[in-house]
Formats: structure tokens, C-alpha cells, sequence
């Protein structure tokens, strides 16, 4: 599935043929030249990382003594009231202090800034700020200056008493922010790129804190007048030729892959590569589940998500209409013509019922007599045979016979929901027709696939990531899903693919197909590891990895597990018994091996991936300390509700949240109690997803049911539908050449200046709004910041 009708994406080029023998030496010198210039580039990138973590580590209070911290404050009685002292040299460092924090700038960069008032009052007070926008209607040099309005709280000038609260809680939260930064540094994932500068810049020390405008920084005119279409080179898999092997080996100690190459001596040496252990890990782990149950850091957290909220009201009464005519000015760009990714849908199930039907009495017509399924004595069976043994006639099959859609019978019953997977109650239909693995290779299922994908690539702008499982249940399943890739041409500009992992190491120990869990662990990374390695020895899953962007993790989030802290000394060679390991015990131990099999890649300039596991659907708040650790972004959060702290802390670190308002409405959660509207007016990242169409809707479109079921109940205007879209851009795992494509060449940049209107459809003025506040959060902490280390400097003079 090759072909991409998109009008943004018109130059595509396809390389059908292969290269010749003979250009074998040229292709290796040419590797050769890019792994040179990948290991310049890395070591540059890697020395920056360490200086950036070095001054972190010396000015943050480390994890030990801010755990040392919470725990004495944990014996306190927080009911005695605090009285507020504040000095009057403290007042005057409120007042005139500020975030010294810009976005990098640029001398060809047009600039407006954000003028604020550091006036002290009461009471509310509006004032108009002028905010740059770029005109989308012309190529001229002149900009569109529009005018818009910012609620300005008494709170954001007056901040002697969120300071005097958060002075006591600030040093665990900018230890956490320290913490994320550091995983998704180390596994090569995404990390904010407001929050990055601005650790950087609070940690600088500096005599004085002049309160200055929040400078938002506009492209390059260079930047900001390129066309809005932007070719994309889609390659056949088969038309890029193998790299040559490196020498490289890898070993696995305690569950953990570790990479060893030649020296000079030709001796094995260990790579240089970042690592985390399970004991730091823990300790980290320890910080953050501490974090939110302490008193004073819950209502700080609470009260700032409720003020967020009430910003975003307010800047829609002030400025929706100034929004709706800022959209209006972008022609030929709406709702429907900008890219909506499907962030989290599961390729099995990606279909809807009456597609599924049609498809199966399609088949019946011709290829009744196509032998489709050997019974565990050795015979084969016709599909016409299949369904007799069933006693089915396909003719008076109906959608209700069909029985895969859930209803209100699923609720709060997985067992169920899981149940309705099978066509007709029938596990062999299933296996016929929704599986790559069978007696027929897959057929059915790549076909059943290709209609969907053809469903996207006419709809234009509606993209999907189909998630496909890899049990671990054996060392063959990467190489059978490669060649079934590839084999069937499933790759599409209008698909990409992730690999879910279900947490079922429970079966497959009691069905003894495991020894232990270390054994799933091989399983699951000795064939990547291997494929990149030595490309010749898996041709078609090394190609195959090149279209899959990351790692799921699924099962029942509501069943009971242990603690880690209970079992994580227990290596995965040790863990042989038929209890299921936690969650965080499953996720660590995935993303440790992705961030090892992530810089071996990144050595060879090869595509990394992310770990987006599902999280935060039902079970304990810790799954979400757990994915804000180590995912770069989660699939329903619904559980974040009940916790300030880590909602807090995902909205300061944008974590993405890939929301199925439907799906949960179905199994967990009704839609009227979902909490994705609140929080979208809150400032997260979040997008619409539809998880499992088959089950939970009725159209061929079943991203556009849930975003016009979403607008209809929670009155989402057109401006927010787009901002939501753009999210899941951004939360993609789409390359970032395709994103410049979608959402424009400067898509990373903070505020204004990662926004283009003609491409996103999204008003500079909402992504200005959301800028401003985010920024006005990031302030406080380092005003808080400061303040402690004033404290800290006067009791050390004593």
C-alpha cells in the first residue's frame, strides 16, 4: 500500500529496484562515512547531556536527601495552621523577580514581546497584549499583529503566598522534572523542549532576577515562507540494501542487554552507553510515590490545576472570538484538511463490525475451497469446511450474531471485552482471519488490513499507528511478523506501526512455553539486537524495524500485583514461578532494554523507538508514576485524576495522553465522568484515540465518531478540535521529516514560534495562551527556587 493521495505530500518517490552487486563496496564506504559523522555528532550531543546533568546533580538537593526530607515532613501535624512570615526584603524578591527563561533566539527572528504589569492589586484586572501572528494569506514580509486578551490574576503578580507554600515543595518538583529528563535523555526519547532550557537556565547562578517580558520568538523568514507543501521521500522497504554487520556482541546480565565492541587489541570491551540499574530505578521510583501523598505538595498541585482551569475559561470568554477570525484568516485549512493521527488503535481490531462481516461473506464467495486451518491431528480444513464444522452459515450471519461490539455487558468486565474478539464466539474464525500467524500466512488478515489502510489514504488527512503483538513466547515471532510485513507491501504514509506487548508471562510459564522471565525478555529483544547487529541474519525484520516507531505494553491494569519494592531484587532469570510480575517490574525492564537497543541504533543512524505503554486505565496510581519515569507518553491516564502531584507534573512536562473517550465509556468509566475535558482546559497534551474500533464504533471513520462525539458533549469548538489534532502530531511517533511536513519546519520551538496556522490550523493566540501559562508555572518555581536558597544561604551564615 504504497500510494498516498495526500496534497501536502505530492512528490513521492518510490525506489522499486534494488541495488546492484556491484554497488555493494560503494554502499559500505558510504555506511562507513555516516556512522563516522553519527559517532561526531553523538559524542558532541553526549557531552552536552553530562554538563547539563553535572550542574543538575550539584544544585538540586540529590534523591536521598529530599526522601530524607519527606519523610521528616511526613511526622509533622499538618493540621496546626502555619502563619505567614514573609520579610520585606522576601516581598521585594517576589515582586521583582521573574522567569529569566527565552526560547532560543536568533538576530534575524522578528520579536514581539508580552508586556506585564508588575503592579500589586487585589482584584482582577485585563490588559491588552500584542501578540505577533504570522499572515497566512501573504508572502510579503509584513505580519498579522492581532490583539488579544490575557486575564491577569491578582496571583500572578502577587505571589508572596504561593511561594511562602511552595518554597517547602520545590525541590522535590524540580528533582522530578530532573529525574524525567534524565531517562529520556539516556533511552534517546523526546523531552519538553520548554522544560529543558528552563532547568538549565534556574540553575545559573545569578545576582540579579529582573522581571522581563515573556519573548516570543517568530521563525526565520526563511523558515516561516517555505511552501506549504513539503515533499516526503517514501521508500519501498526492499529499495534501501542492508548495512554492512559492525563488530559488535551483545550479553545479557540480570535481564539487562549490554553492547561490547573490538578495540584495537581486538578485545571485547563494553560500549560506552548511558545505563540505569533497578536500584537507581527504585530509588527514583521512591521519590516520585512519596511525592504524591505528601500534604503540602497535594494542595499546592490542586490549587494550581484548579487556577489552570480557570485561566483557560477565561481566555475563551476574552479571546474566542479574536481566535475564530485569526482561523478564518487560513484558507483552504479547517478541520477536516489537517492530519489527525490515530495515536493508539490496535490493528486487530481496527475495523469496524459491518466491515469485519462483509469481508468474511466476501471471502465464502471465492475462496470457499482455499484449505485455511490444520486441526491439531494434521487435517486441513476448507474455509467452507471451517465454517460447517462451526455449524455457521455465513449467509444468515448478522451483525448481532457477529457479537465482537461491546456493550453495556462489558463493563467493568475485561474478560468480556477480551472475549468479543472472537467472530461468532468462535476462536478458529479468529484465527482465520485476525491473525499474520496461521496456516495461510496471514492472508486474510493483510487483506482485512488493507481495506482500513485504503479507508485512510482516501479520508487524506487521517493517519493511524496499528498496534501489532509480539507475545514473547518464542525467538521466531519478530522474524515471521517481518516477513508478513513485507511480504504483504503493508507499508503506507498513512499507517505506521508500534509492537504492543501483553503482560500475560502468567500463561505462557503455567502453558510451560517459558522458563522464566528472563526467557520472555530474549525473546522479545535478541532478535533486534541481532537484526541490527548483523542485518544479514534477519533481512526482512531489519527492514520491518524501520516502520515500527515503539512499544506498547498492555493487559488488565485492574488486577492485584505486588509492590516492586517487594520484588525487585528478584532478577528475571530468578522469577520461575507462575505469578505475574508488576507493572513497573514489566516496564522497567522493557525500557531499559530500548534504551540500550536505542543508542546501538542511533550509532548506526538507524530510526529509534519510544516506549508509549498503556497506563493509568484502571488499577494504581503507581502505573502512572511508573510511565512518567520512563514512558514518553501513555494511552488513557483516566487513574491521574486522583492525584494532583502527577497530573501536575505531566502537565509541566507535556506528557502526551493518548484519550478513547468511547472505549473507557464501555469498559471503566461512563463519558459523562471522563476527564478529558478538564484536561484539555488545564493545559495537557492530550489527543483523541479510538483503541479499538470493532468494538466501540459503527463507521469506516472512527476517529472523526470520537471527535464528533467529544464536540458534541463537551461543546468543543473547531479551534480546540485542531489543537487537539496537532497533539497527536505531536505525540506520534511519525518521523520528524513527516512532521515538519504536517505541522511546519519549526514544529519543536516553544510557543508561537513552533506553530504554523497554515498547517495546524490552530490560532497563534491559543498556542500563545498556553505558552504564556505554562511559562507563568515554570516562574514560580524558580521564584520558589530562589527563595529557599536564600533561606539556605542566611541560616548557613549563622
Amino acid at each position: 500500500m504504497g500510494t498516498n493521495p495526500s496534497d501536502l505530500i505530492k512528490s513521492i518517490k518510490t525506489e522499486n529496484s534494488s541495488v546492484p552487486d556491484s554497488g555493494k563496496e560503494q554502499n559500505q564506504e558510504e555506511s562507513t562515512n555516516v556512522v563516522k559523522s553519527v559517532d561526531t555528532q553523538l559524542s558532541k550531543e553526549s557531552s552536552q547531556e553530562e554538563k547539563s546533568e553535572q550542574i543538575i546533580e550539584k544544585s538540586i538537593p540529590s534523591t536521598n536527601q529530599i526522601l530524607h526530607e519527606l519523610d521528616h515532613r511526613s511526622t509533622l501535624n499538618f493540621n496546626k495552621s502555619s502563619s505567614l512570615k514573609t520579610s520585606r526584603k522576601g516581598r521585594t524578591t517576589a515582586k521583582n523577580t521573574a522567569l529569566d527563561y527565552e526560547p532560543p533566539t536568533n538576530n534575524n527572528q522578528n520579536r514581539t514581546s508580552i508586556a506585564s504589569k508588575n503592579q500589586i492589586n487585589e482584584t482582577s484586572e485585563t490588559e491588552h497584549v500584542t501578540s505577533s501572528a504570522t499572515n497566512a494569506l501573504s508572502n510579503t514580509k509584513r505580519g498579522l499583529h492581532d490583539t488579544f486578551k490575557i486575564m491577569k490574576l491578582a496571583a500572578d503578580v502577587h505571589d508572596t503566598l504561593f511561594i511562602e507554600e511552595l518554597k517547602d515543595s520545590v525541590s522535590p518538583l524540580l528533582r522530578a522534572l530532573a529525574i524525567r529528563q534524565k531517562y529520556m535523555h539516556h533511552s534517546c526519547q523526546s523531552y519538553s523542549t520548554t522544560i529543558e532550557p528552563f532547568l538549565a537556565k534556574i540553575l545559573e547562578e545569578d545576582d540579579h532576577y529582573q522581571r522581563t517580558s515573556l519573548n516570543v520568538n517568530l521563525p526565520k523568514k526563511e523558515e516561516s515562507d517555505l511552501p506549504t507543501t513539503v515533499a516526503i521521500k517514501v521508500e519501498n522497504p526492499f529499495s534501501k540494501p542492508l548495512l554492512p554487520p559492525m563488530d559488535a556482541c551483545v550479553r545479557v546480565e540480570k535481564g539487562i542487554y549490554h553492547v561490547y565492541t573490538l578495540n584495537e587489541q581486538k578485545q571485547w570491551i563494553p560500549a560506552k552507553y548511558k545505563s540505569i540499574t533497578m536500584d537507581e530505578f527504585i530509588e527514583d521510583y521512591t521519590l516520585i510515590s512519596k511525592m504524591i501523598v505528601d500534604g503540602p505538595l497535594q494542595s499546592y498541585c490542586h490549587r494550581r490545576l484548579q487556577y489552570l482551569k480557570t485561566k483557560h475559561e477565561l481566555h475563551t470568554l476574552l479571546n474566542e472570538v479574536k481566535e475564530w477570525s485569526e482561523a478564518k484568516s487560513a484558507s483552504h485549512r479547517d478541520f477536516y484538511n489537517i492530519r489527525k493521527v490515530d495515536t493508539h488503535i490496535h490493528a486487530v481490531a481496527s475495523m469496524h463490525q459491518k466491515s469485519l462481516l462483509t469481508f468474511m461473506k466476501k471471502k465464502m464467495q471465492v475462496s470457499s475451497d482455499m484449505k485455511v486451518y490444520k486441526k491439531p491431528d494434521g487435517t486441513m480444513l476448507t474455509l467452507k469446511q471451517v465454517f460447517d464444522e462451526l455449524k455457521l452459515d455465513i449467509n444468515h450471519i448478522d451483525i448481532d450474531q457477529l457479537g465482537v461490539h461491546a456493550d453495556r455487558h462489558t463493563f467493568q468486565r475485561f474478560d468480556r471485552f477480551n472475549a468479543n474478539y472472537n467472530p461468532a464466539g468462535k476462536a478458529m474464525l479468529r484465527e482465520i482471519f485476525m491473525k499474520p500467524n496461521n496456516h495461510i500466512d496471514g492472508v486474510f488478515y493483510a487483506e482485512l488490513l488493507k481495506e482500513v489502510i485504503t479507508n485512510l489514504e482516501v479520508s487524506r488527512y487521517q493517519h493511524a499507528e496499528f498496534r501489532m503483538s509480539i507475545q514473547g513466547r518464542s525467538m521466531d515471532e519478530w522474524d515471521k511478523l517481518g516477513k508478513w510485513f513485507l511480504k504483504n507491501e503493508m507499508h503506507s504514509t498513512n499507517v505506521s506501526y508500534m509492537i504492543q506487548v501483553p503482560r500475560i508471562f502468567t500463561a505462557h510459564r503455567a502453558g510451560g512455553k517459558l522458563k522464566n522471565f528472563e526467557e520472555l525478555l530474549t525473546n522479545l529483544f535478541q532478535p533486534l539486537f541481532d537484526a541490527t547487529i548483523h542485518p544479514e541474519s534477519h533481512p526482512d525484520l531489519f527492514r520491518f524495524m524501520r516502520y515500527f516507531t515503539g512499544f506498547d505494553s498492555v493487559d488488565d491494569e485492574s488486577k492485584p500485583e505486588r509492590s516492586i519494592s517487594t520484588c525487585h531484587t528478584i532478577d528475571p532469570d530468578q522469577w520461575n514461578t507462575n505469578e505475574n510480575p508488576p507493572y513497573a517490574y514489566y516496564l522497567f525492564y522493557m525500557y531499559a532494554n530500548i534504551l540500550t537497543l536505542n543508542q546501538l541504533r542511533r550509532s548506526r543512524g538507524l530510526n529509534t523507538y519510544q516506549l508509549r505503554p498503556h497506563c493509568g486505565e484502571a488499577g494504581d496510581v503507581s502505573h502512572l508514576a511508573t510511565a512518567y519515569i520512563l514512558a514518553e507518553n501513555i494511552s488513557h491516564g483516566l487513574v491521574l485524576h486522583s492525584s494532583s502531584v502527577l497530573q501536575y507534573l505531566y502537565y509541566l512536562c507535556q506528557i502526551g495522553i493518548a484519550m478513547s473517550p468511547l472505549s473507557n465509556n464501555s469498559l471503566f468509566l461512563s463519558y459523562n465522568r471522563n476527564p478529558f475535558l478538564e484536561y484539555f482546559q488545564r493545559g495537557l497534551c492530550v489527543s483523541l484515540s479510538t483503541d479499538d474500533p470493532l468494538q466501540f464504533h459503527f463507521t469506516k471513520e472512527p476517529l472523526m465518531e470520537e471527535y464528533s462525539i467529544a464536540a458534541q458533549i463537551w461543546k468543543l469548538s473547531s479551534i480546540d478540535m485542531c489543537e487537539i489534532a496537532r497533539n497527536s502530531v505531536l505525540m506520534s511517533g511519525y518521523p520528524d521529516e513527516v512532521k515538519k511536513a504536517w505541522l511546519g519546519v519549526g514544529y519543536k520551538q516553544p510557543g508561537i514560534a513552533g506553530n504554523d496556522i497554515r498547517r495546524s490550523n490552530v490560532p497563534n493566540i491559543r498556542i500563545g495562551h498556553r505558552y504564556e501559562v505554562l511559562c507563568e508555572e515554570l516562574r514560580l518555581l524558580k521564584l520558589a527556587y530562589h527563595s529557599r536558597q536564600e533561606e539556605d544561604t542566611t541560616e548557613d551564615s549563622f
